[in-house]
C-alpha cells in the first residue's frame, strides 16, 4: 500500500492484477488482462485519504462502466499528475478588495487530473481524467470569451495552512494592484494549461505566477516564474504544461490578458 504522494510513484501491475488508486473525490481501478487494459472511474466521499493497493479480482465493482485500452505489454506503469485541459476560473471563500499599491501572495488548491501511462523510455499514454469533476463557466464577453472550469477556492495566506492532498496542485498566486482603483478580488482566470507540476516528498506545485492589475483600461501584466517553485526544497518536474507559453501568439496572449479579471 502506498499513501499521500508516495502514490504518484511507478508501479508494477501484473497479468490478471487489479490496483486501485484512492483519491478524495475519485477512485480509479486499473486491471491488466493479457494486452488489456479494463479502467474504471468511480466517485468517492471527498475524504482527505489518498492511497494505492491492489485488490482481489472478485472484489472489483460490478460496472457497465469499465473501459478496455488495448496497449503493448507493459507491465510498469507510471500514474502522473497533469493541470485541467481548460483555464479555471476561481472564486474566493471571501470577498477582498486590494487597495492601490498593495500586494499579497495566496497558494491556491487546483484539482489535479490522472493520466496513466507506460513507465520507461517513450512513456505511452493510456488514459487520462479528472479527479474532481468541475462545472463550466464562460469567462469573458461573449464574443472574446472562452469556455472554463469553474472553482471556488480558499485563498491559503500560508502554506502551512494548506493541507496536503495528493489529488490537487499547490499554485502560487502573487497578485499585485499597481493602479489608482480598488481592485476586487471576485473570481480571476488561472490558465492553468500553461503551467507545469511539480512534485516534492509531500506536496504537488505548480509554476508561480505574478499578476499585476494597471486598470480597467489597461491589460493586466502575467507573468509566469520559470523553473521549480522556491517554497519547498527538493521538488522536481512531474508533469510539462498542455500548451507552454512560449507557443502563444502575440494576439491571443493579448486577448487573455485583456480578460484576466473581467473588470
Amino acid at each position: 500500500m502506498r499513501e499521500g504522494i508516495a502514490i504518484w510513484e511507478e508501479l508494477e501491475i501484473g497479468q490478471r492484477q487489479c490496483a486501485v488508486w484512492r483519491f478524495p473525490y475519485r477512485h480509479i481501478f486499473v486491471e491488466r488482462v493479457d494486452i488489456e487494459w479494463h479502467v474504471l472511474s468511480l466517485p468517492a466521499e471527498g475524504k482527505n485519504q489518498s492511497l494505492c493497493t491492489f485488490i482481489e479480482r472478485s472484489g472489483k465493482p460490478v460496472s457497465s462502466a469499465w473501459r478496455h485500452y488495448l496497449a503493448h505489454d507493459f507491465p510498469l506503469v507510471l500514474p502522473v499528475p497533469v493541470l485541467p485541459d481548460r483555464p479555471v476560473v476561481v472564486r474566493p471563500d471571501r470577498p477582498l478588495t486590494i487597495l492601490p499599491g498593495e500586494s499579497a501572495q495566496f497558494f491556491l488548491e487546483i484539482p489535479v487530473w490522472f493520466r496513466l501511462t507506460s513507465a520507461g523510455g517513450g512513456s505511452i499514454r493510456i488514459f487520462e481524467e479528472p479527479l474532481r469533476i468541475l462545472s463550466n463557466t464562460w469567462f469573458g464577453d461573449p464574443l472574446n470569451g472562452e469556455l472554463c472550469y469553474s472553482l471556488d477556492i480558499r485563498l491559503h495566506q500560508s502554506i502551512q495552512s494548506v493541507p496536503m492532498c495528493a489529488g490537487s496542485a499547490v499554485c502560487p498566486l502573487h497578485l499585485t494592484n499597481d493602479s489608482n482603483s480598488d481592485l476586487p478580488f471576485e473570481k480571476v482566470c488561472l490558465h492553468v494549461e500553461n503551467l507545469s507540476v511539480f512534485k516534492s516528498g509531500t506536496r504537488l506545485w505548480t509554476n508561480g505566477l505574478n499578476v499585476i492589475f494597471k486598470g480597467s483600461e489597461q491589460a493586466t501584466q502575467i507573468q509566469i516564474t520559470g523553473g521549480v517553485p522556491d517554497f519547498e526544497e527538493n521538488l522536481f518536474l512531474a508533469s510539462g504544461a498542455r500548451q507552454p507559453a512560449e507557443g502563444w501568439s502575440i494576439k491571443k496572449t493579448f486577448s487573455m490578458l485583456k480578460y484576466f479579471t473581467e473588470l
